[in-house]
């Protein structure tokens, strides 16, 4: 379940959302998702916002605190506010489970390409 950016700043766990939205930042960073520029005077922003979530474990302990940071892409304009698009990361977990499922189901694998994130330890 998702937490609205306002109630996450008033809970007594603020500080563990705080540090997931460094964490958060960090890496988008590191991948070089972006970078900081002047805004052209006829450019129109595309607003953001903070979603946090709390991940549990299967007995309902919060194991970690996860912040990302969105922006409304439905009001993206083709060829004005991007010209490329690309891909989802797909996470190590999802990979290893369709990878069980193969010989379980007699499928076959023809191609796959994936790139993980084990610099920053994922």
């Amino acid at each position: 379940m998702n937490i609205w950016p306002k109630d996450a700043k008033k809970s007594e766990d603020w500080p563990e959302w705080e540090k997931a939205v460094q964490i958060e930042l960090t890496q988008l960073q590191q991948m070089g998702t972006w970078r900081l520029v002047e805004k052209p005077p006829d450019a129109i922003p595309l607003a953001n916002k903070w979603t946090f979530i709390r991940k549990r474990n299967k007995a309902g302990e919060i194991v970690k605190h996860k912040a990302r940071l969105v922006v409304k892409g439905c009001a993206q304009r083709p060829g004005y506010d991007y010209v490329e698009t690309f891909s989802p990361v797909v996470r190590m977990e999802t990979i290893r489970a369709i990878l069980a499922l193969v010989p379980i189901k007699g499928l076959k694998i023809q191609q796959m390409d994936v790139k993980g994130l084990t610099s920053m330890g994922y």
